[in-house]
């Protein structure tokens, strides 16, 4: 089995095919792209774009996608830098053009599934060959055609935490994939299947499309706005993670009365689940991630599975974890594009302590960022592995400075 349960329920062992990550099995290209892609996403310790227009995953599909495709065409080195600069520069575009209004009001749409899987399409495109109409009718199949994903299991109202987010981000990935073949094959998709009347903007865009965005010189996106999350829950819960970790330090848990988190109101009501039923639910739990970081000191994989999620410490804990939305929290996201949180923390002794991020790497230095990277790495893999993560995590920002885009 590799990184999930379904390996050998949705793949037909290849034996020239393609990778499955964590498994020996090879199968073609759009069933690795999938297992890859669920597996990576599983894990809930991918990259966040960081953009005041939008947010979303993106390496959690592209990579797979375009790994899978490289792998089969035998494809590496510069031309394989280049597709993925071309499918992560591209993901900023279509993340700012979209803006937020497929998540608001009755609106439920993922956002990863509306925007990688199209940008991926673009960059497995440029993979393969230069043939600008093939390209086209990639992407614009890829668009047309797309799996969106509903947020519908990621609601504390409903409560039914499922592993459809992980299976949405998998199916984007092979959706990718088969798009792209298609094209090669001479499949041909539709004209303005962006900006056209019921193109992608008008159909996933609601209120906040600006489809000027689309046309920004691509060189201007740099990779720099994808953030690497250091700990495995929510994005929205990283900023959270690391002021708990480090007001700890200051009262230890035993000596917490109570501990008021402020993040921004979309953060408040989506994240404030107090039924720990699965690792999804833990995961996507303001409460559950302080009371666990508070009570065993880390973050780490294991804190987010099995009997872990049971531990009578950490759920007594989370009763004395308050969860407020913040006005401030909320313009302060709206000016970074990323996830603020303050913690008070009120002790024993009457004590109060207060610090407050506007991300999970605020006012670090660079060692600092790197140590929190570094660790990541590590808690994913070791040995021989590592250094391919490495490379992996660094590849898209390497186009850039190979291109002589980037710093």
């Amino acid at each position: 089995m590799g990184g999930t349960r379904i390996d050998s329920a949705l793949a037909q062992p290849v034996a020239a095919g393609c990778s499955v990550w964590g498994a020996t099995l090879r199968t073609d290209p759009a069933r690795a792209a999938l297992l890859n892609g669920t597996a990576a996403e599983a894990l809930d310790f991918q990259e966040v774009l960081i953009n005041p227009r939008n947010n979303g995953h993106a390496a959690v599909v592209i990579i797979p996608a375009i790994l899978a495709l490289a792998e089969q065409h035998g494809v590496v080195g510069e031309r394989l830098l280049r597709a993925l600069w071309i499918a992560f520069a591209a993901n900023i575009s279509l993340a700012e053009a979209l803006g937020r209004g497929h998540r608001t009001a009755q609106a439920g749409f993922r956002t990863t599934s509306l925007i990688a899987p199209v940008a991926a399409a673009l960059g497995g495109s440029a993979l393969l060959d230069d043939d600008l109409d093939r390209a086209c009718h990639g992407t614009a199949i890829a668009a047309s055609a797309l799996s969106a994903g509903l947020l519908s299991a990621l609601s504390p109202t409903v409560g039914s935490y499922s592993q459809d987010k992980d299976l949405a981000v998998g199916f984007s990935a092979q959706h990718a994939v088969q798009s792209v073949l298609l094209a090669q094959a001479g499949a041909t998709g539709p004209a303005a299947f962006l900006t056209g009347e019921h193109g992608w903007l008008a159909s996933f865009g609601f209120d906040t499309a600006q489809d000027g965005f689309l046309s920004a010189d691509p060189l201007e996106k740099h990779l720099d706005s994808f953030a690497i999350k250091p700990y495995p829950a929510c994005f929205g819960c990283q900023t959270a993670i690391r002021l708990a970790l480090e007001l700890r330090q200051q009262v230890p848990a035993g000596q917490v009365v109570s501990v008021v988190v402020r993040v921004n109101a979309g953060s408040a009501r989506s994240l404030s689940t107090r039924a720990i039923d699965n690792d999804l639910a833990a995961r996507f739990s303001l409460p559950y991630v302080v009371a666990s970081a508070f009570v065993r000191g880390r973050a780490a994989l294991e804190d987010f599975e099995g009997e872990a999620l049971a531990d009578p410490q950490v759920l007594a804990f989370m009763a004395r974890v308050h969860i407020e939305a913040s006005a401030e929290m909320d313009q302060r996201q709206a000016r970074s594009g990323g996830f603020p949180a303050a913690l008070s923390v009120h002790a024993l002794t009457g004590e109060s302590v207060e610090l407050a991020y506007d991300g999970p790497d605020a006012a670090l230095d660079a060692a600092g960022r790197d140590g929190l990277l570094h660790a990541k790495l590590h808690a994913l893999c070791d040995g021989p592995l590592l250094a391919t993560l490495q490379a992996l995590v660094t590849a898209p920002l390497q186009a850039e400075r190979l291109f002589g885009i980037g710093p």
